[in-house]
């Protein structure tokens, strides 16, 4: 199994966290949070995939 840069974690913890701040949220307070988490996801998404192309793996 290949190791993960930790970089990589922090990222996925980031996102993680800001998906648990969904919790108890409606209306537009949680609009904003679920926008907050989308981008943090997005970001750890193209990190992976971009340390996947970069060492020649499959994502």
């Amino acid at each position: 199994m290949a190791e993960v840069p930790d970089e990589l974690v922090a990222l996925e913890r980031s996102a993680e966290s800001e998906r648990a701040k969904l919790a108890g949220l409606a209306g537009e307070g949680y609009d904003a949070q679920w926008r907050c988490w989308r981008e943090a996801s997005e970001t750890v998404q193209a990190a992976v995939t971009a340390h996947a192309e970069a060492v020649g793996a499959n994502r």
